[in-house]
């Protein structure tokens, strides 16, 4: 397992490229916010969000490396972590998250780029963010009945 770091801040031009394609893929108003975020940081903090990203993903290699599965609490936990700080650069719904889960797992630039810290890494992170958007979904659905109850149960006058 490799422990150079994944991700790097890219060249202006490599980066204003991205962003065309994100445009395309995601429409502008997701990419602008991104790129907004991205610029209210000081260089200080784009470094520790680099450094933090490029961490919880070795932290998820480290745990296949160990034997886990995409599902273990373990696992779910640090993809919580992932989840957080995907925060940093815009907000990530679960749609978006399950799609970066493809993506990983699909992309070939990506896939390279993950396999360079474990071979089968691209394929446990979609399989570990497909069950953690999975879990946040039922969770969601959950509370969405139990509100539809509470707010059945005031209307009929039944506490």
């Amino acid at each position: 397992m490799s422990q150079q770091p994944l991700f790097h801040q890219r060249s202006d031009d490599d980066q204003r490229d991205d962003e065309r394609l994100a445009r395309l893929e995601h429409g502008p108003d997701l990419v602008n916010e991104s790129v907004k975020r991205w610029k209210s940081y000081t260089q200080a903090q784009r470094d520790a969000i680099m450094a933090e990203g490029n961490a919880i993903y070795a932290d998820i290699a480290a745990a296949l490396s160990a034997g886990k599965t995409a599902t273990d609490a373990d696992v779910q936990a640090l993809l919580k972590r992932w989840h957080q700080h995907i925060y940093h650069f815009y907000e990530p719904s679960l749609e978006i998250m399950a799609g970066l889960g493809e993506m990983y797992a699909l992309n070939p630039d990506f896939r390279v780029n993950f396999e360079k810290l474990h071979a089968d890494l691209p394929e446990f992170l979609r399989d570990g963010i497909a069950h953690y958007v999975d879990e946040l979904e039922t969770q969601a659905i959950a509370q969405m009945l139990d509100e539809d109850d509470a707010r059945r149960r005031r209307l009929s006058g039944d506490q």
